[in-house]
């Protein structure tokens, strides 16, 4: 009979409770728990080492979105003994704004840039991760100075490897102009003054003698073109606009291609600009001719945002797949020595399709060149 009793007290007890009271989970799941809980840092202290940044020869930062340092790696401790103290606003997080407020695209991305900290400059990659405390920013960061002052070397040398050449073509065709093209005026008119002593009947000499007097003018003309494309003398005397006008006028008469010029009087560019400009127009022209079948060109000179462009349109054949079979062409310069010049005072060149189904090549150079 007691334990009838029991069994009715704790069958009562339990039918007293609301049906959906929640149960206390036994002591075991509680420890569980716990245990779980005090596991989660260790296991993301060993993901952390499984990405070695303990032994990454370079600084590894990490950071909260409010711009608190949470990790330095030895090398980045050892070599920003600030960056700790200072957080966010450390130069090397420059451009990075606390408290940082992601976007789902930021949070899948990683964001790399190039930071320059006194006279170091260092490449940076943040990453965005997620950890117990919260989500923060992983930054690798390289030191490239070295590489940085090698290019800036190497890019003082070829500018004044192109000036060098400059010089020496302008030399050139000074001396085409002066000497050649005086001692062929000079034999022109010695052969015009015998001209006029040969008497009528003297047919056949005096017709050869008005071959070599017509051969001595073409020749003359030639070594003026010539002498101009080494290194246009109105560049110094009239500057650059005018000069290409006159480039483009010569251009369309010898090779009867129609050119409409428009341009934009330029003074601010140097004198290697000018003749980056000149060169760009004169193989960008010479390609046309050679390979697009063009029946009209426009060429733009203007100056827009702080630079300059220039734009050749044609309308001929247009950009297209090139089979690999072909043989590789030599064009002087060249659509790669092209891009290099421009790139080498801070410019690009970009080709794509023209508004008339042709190619559209587009020069750029800033009016500032770069230090």
């Amino acid at each position: 009979m007691k334990a009838a009793g029991r069994g009715s007290r704790a069958k009562a007890s339990a039918a007293s409770q609301p049906p959906d009271a929640k149960r206390a989970p036994p002591r075991g799941v509680k420890r569980l728990r716990t245990a779980s809980r005090s596991q989660r840092p260790v296991e993301e202290r060993l993901a952390r080492l499984a990405s070695f940044p303990e032994e990454n020869p370079n600084p590894v930062i990490e950071m909260d979105f409010e711009g608190r340092t949470t990790y330095l790696n030895p090398v980045a401790q050892e070599s920003f003994p600030d960056l700790r103290e200072l957080g966010g606003s450390h130069p090397l997080m420059r451009g990075i704004a606390f408290p940082f407020v992601p976007t789902d695209k930021q949070e899948r991305s990683q964001i790399v840039r190039e930071i320059r900290v006194g006279d170091q400059v260092y490449d940076q990659k943040i990453c965005h991760m997620e950890a117990t405390k919260g989500r923060h920013l992983r930054i690798y960061i390289h030191d490239i100075t070295r590489r940085k002052r090698a290019e800036e070397t190497n890019r003082m040398l070829i500018r004044r490897l192109v000036n060098a050449h400059e010089e020496e073509r302008q030399r050139v065709s000074r001396e085409l102009h002066d000497e050649a093209g005086q001692a062929l005026t000079a034999l022109k008119l010695s052969l015009e003054l015998i001209l006029g002593e040969v008497p009528e009947r003297a047919s056949s000499a005096r017709a050869n003698l008005a071959e070599a007097i017509q051969l001595t003018e073409s020749t003359k003309e030639q070594i003026r073109i010539l002498a101009h494309g080494l290194r246009p003398p109105a560049l110094d005397a009239v500057g650059l606009n005018l000069t290409l006008e006159s480039f483009c006028r010569d251009f369309s008469k010898r090779t009867q291609l129609p050119i409409d010029y428009r341009g934009a009087s330029v003074t601010e560019l140097s004198d290697i600009a000018n003749m980056c400009l000149y060169r760009t127009l004169q193989e960008a022209l010479a390609n046309v001719v050679r390979h697009a079948g063009a029946t009209r060109v426009e060429v733009r000179l203007t100056r827009e945002a702080g630079e300059v462009h220039l734009v050749v349109e044609d309308n001929g054949k247009g950009p297209g797949p090139k089979p690999a079979s072909r043989p590789k062409r030599k064009t002087g310069i060249g659509l790669i020595g092209m891009q290099e010049r421009l790139a080498l005072l801070g410019g690009a060149l970009e080709i794509g399709k023209g508004r008339r189904g042709g190619l559209r090549l587009s020069a750029r150079l800033p009016l500032q060149e770069p230090a």
